[in-house]
């Protein structure tokens, strides 16, 4: 995740990490298979569920704070 978005991660985790949990994923080894599962070119957001289903993606330098917030949002109503 860039830095930009970083902190508007970080400023919704502050708000809504009691809602929703946020994690900050190192793209690594480990992580590789999880970003080519969920189709994501490098780096960006995986958006899942409470049962782990995939709710959404968005590619990195493809979004903003509203796309984010719009994310949460979509989450919260699940």
């Amino acid at each position: 995740m860039c830095n930009k978005i970083k902190v508007i991660v970080n400023d919704l985790k502050k708000a809504q990490g009691t809602e929703v949990a946020f994690e900050n994923i190192v793209v690594s080894e480990e992580t590789k298979e999880e970003i080519k599962k969920a189709k994501l070119d490098g780096h960006g957001i995986i958006a899942k569920d409470k049962e782990g289903k995939l709710v959404q993606i968005l590619s990195g330098h493809s979004y903003d704070e509203k796309a984010v917030k719009a994310i949460v949002t979509k989450l919260l109503a699940e």
